[in-house]
């Protein structure tokens, strides 16, 4: 079996999808696969092909700007799409998804990692639909992103499949508690507006001062998130450490009291399910991926605050929550690594043995039909 993997980014780039591709790569070599990473990079720094634990890595250089696409990549995959049996494409931005379906790979399945209520959004509707039809399986990492793409495009209903993300249990379990007194409030995930980490900066003038809130992770948002907690008189107590490391962020979650996860949209519940695993309690907003992410641990320390609750609300969950004894069973329910890549290879065997052809097969060679479910799907076409 020989697979593509098509990611927006990858190590040493931190986050989440770049953590789901890395260890989906590894493991399908593990499991006798031959692996090629396509990705896109923005420092010259990287090399343009590297190979690693039998991963072979091409990076190639991307335009300026969220969401570009990179020409290079495109015309790589189209002179040897036909030599993959399968292309997975991994990224948060659809149009990247877009212009791999117009290299015709014999087998695409797409995993979104941006929340899916925002590719449901005008303009992105109409890529997004596109996307799903071209690809033989669309497999986003919550069940309750697939029921909104169900619902959203019944006509591809039948090519949805769930496969769940992973925590590396044991790489949490393993790290070292950094030094603290247990009142360490955490926030993490990229600085963008959606994730609503001002709400969290401004419970903190309602917490108790021996309460401290580090938020990892970069992204736009940050200078305007410093400068709320300055607003408020609360910089002394919150820190703004960047990105980390896997090893380092595991660290944070073990050292952590209370995870504090209030974002309004959601691709996967990771943030989540990694902090239960670490035996932090969680305060989270309640949407439908951090319920699902919860129930993976029986009697899960979490309390769900309202999407646009107060900041005097989340304050008093964080307080809850910091009373709460910490999971005991987490690691007989959150799905491993292993869990993840043994799932996604059943997926690529059950392709590879329908001997799917073309875009449109996963539906049983019957087009899809428009955004309102009563006309043809548009073409969608991408600029140069």
């Amino acid at each position: 079996m020989k697979i593509a993997l098509v990611a927006s980014s990858y190590p040493p780039r931190v986050g989440g999808l770049e953590r789901h591709v890395d260890r989906l790569a590894r493991g399908l070599v593990a499991r006798g696969a031959r692996v090629e990473v396509l990705t896109q990079r923005s420092s010259r720094e990287l090399p343009a092909f590297s190979e690693v634990g039998g991963v072979a890595v091409r990076r190639f250089a991307a335009p300026m700007g969220t969401g570009a696409v990179s020409p290079a990549l495109c015309e790589y995959l189209r002179k040897t799409a036909a030599s993959f049996d399968l292309v997975h494409v991994h990224t948060a931005h659809a149009p990247l998804a877009l212009a791999v379906t117009r290299t015709w790979p014999r087998r695409l399945v797409f995993t979104p990692h941006a929340p899916v209520q925002r590719m449901l959004r005008w303009p992105y509707i109409r890529v997004t639909g596109a996307v799903l039809h071209h690809a033989v399986r669309t497999a986003p990492t919550s069940t309750a992103e697939a029921d909104l793409l169900r619902r959203r495009f019944a006509w591809g209903a039948a090519g949805v499949r769930v496969v769940p993300t992973g925590v590396d249990l044991a790489a949490v379990l393993a790290a070292q508690p950094l030094d603290g007194d247990g009142s360490s409030v955490l926030s993490v995930g990229r600085l963008e507006r959606h994730k609503r980490v001002d709400r969290t900066i401004a419970a903190m003038a309602g917490m108790p001062p021996a309460f401290r809130l580090t938020v990892i992770g970069a992204g736009p948002a940050r200078h305007r998130l410093e400068a709320r907690a300055w607003d408020l008189r609360v910089s002394s107590r919150v820190d703004f450490i960047g990105t980390a490391s896997d090893e380092l962020l595991y660290r944070w979650l073990r050292s952590a009291r209370v995870l504090v996860c209030v974002a309004e949209q959601e691709a996967s519940g990771l943030p989540v399910m990694e902090a239960l695993s670490a035996g932090a309690a969680v305060v989270a907003s309640d949407i439908p991926v951090h319920r699902e992410a919860a129930a993976w641990v029986p009697d899960a320390p979490v309390v769900f605050v309202p999407t646009e609750g107060s900041p005097l609300r989340i304050a008093d969950a964080i307080c809850d929550a910091s009373r709460m004894p910490g999971p005991a069973s987490a690691a007989l329910m959150i799905p491993s690594w292993d869990t993840v890549v043994d799932s996604t290879c059943a997926l690529y065997e059950e392709l590879l043995a329908e001997n799917l052809r073309g875009s449109g097969s996963a539906h049983n060679g019957v087009g899809p039909r428009g955004l309102a479910g009563d006309e043809p799907a548009p073409y969608v076409g991408l600029k140069g």
